[in-house]
């Protein structure tokens, strides 16, 4: 399998954020930053610790209460955010250059075989970095184009899918684990000073339920920056794995 060029993929992702900035923004903003923001609102708080240092079980029947309470906001949001990253791969990808609506159309067809890959991926993940944490590392490189995969290729099998993404990231997995590592810590960073810097604002300014609000919208902003961010890189990291020649990607008829 051949080395993917990091600096072509970023180069990449740029090229198609610029000419599909604004269909990429209409379908995000539905798909992704919207249910963020509703979720948010429907969605029971994560309780208070009971110490100022929780023992790990603690910390983990937090969690447990947590998803036990908002199970069914937190599998509403799940179907629609997936839906909304197929929409964009597909938006990106389709040789033919859909449109925004058959983008969609497009995603709601292959989402339920999605849906269940990303399931396999999240269970093998998982059990990965319960094992000494770097064959989930691993993993998270290997698999990271399945939803690429689902949306060029359209296989209906989901297995097929995850095979197809370990295919084409056969010796870059480490590499693909890397940049998304990159990626995530700017946005955590990013995130960190954007939401302290909101909140001072907030809390001196605003009604605390005013405040809460203001926050659960810039929170959904960052995590539909991270999410479209990540789908344009993954879309370029596809691109330079099944292109005989990687080149920037650009506008063609039919959008």
């Amino acid at each position: 399998m051949k080395k993917i060029d990091l600096n072509i993929v970023w180069d990449d992702a740029k090229a198609m954020a610029a000419i599909n900035r604004d269909l990429l923004t209409a379908i995000a903003g539905m798909f992704l930053l919207l249910p963020g923001i509703l979720a948010d609102q429907f969605m029971t708080p994560l309780a208070e610790a009971a110490s100022e240092t929780p023992t790990g079980a603690e910390v983990m029947a937090r969690f447990s209460d947590f998803a036990a309470a908002n199970w069914h906001v937190l599998l509403i949001h799940g179907l629609v955010t997936s839906f909304g990253i197929l929409a964009l791969q597909s938006l990106l990808l389709r040789a033919e250059r859909l449109t925004v609506g058959e983008s969609l159309r497009a995603a709601l067809l292959i989402l339920p075989s999605y849906i269940i890959a990303n399931i396999l991926q999240g269970f093998g993940v998982m059990t990965g970095l319960f094992l000494f944490l770097l064959p989930g590392f691993y993993l998270i490189g290997r698999f990271a184009l399945v939803a690429p995969v689902a949306a060029a290729e359209r296989p209906g099998n989901p297995l097929t899918m995850l095979q197809r993404s370990a295919e084409l990231t056969r010796d870059n997995g480490w590499k693909i684990f890397g940049l998304l590592l990159v990626i995530f810590v700017v946005m955590l960073i990013v995130a960190t000073i954007v939401t302290s810097l909101t909140g001072i604002v907030a809390e001196l300014l605003l009604s605390q339920e005013i405040a809460d609000f203001a926050m659960s919208i810039v929170g959904s902003f960052l995590e539909t920056a991270f999410a479209l961010v990540t789908v344009l890189v993954s879309a370029a990291l596809y691109r330079a794995a099944t292109a005989p020649a990687v080149a920037v990607w650009e506008q063609r008829g039919g959008l």
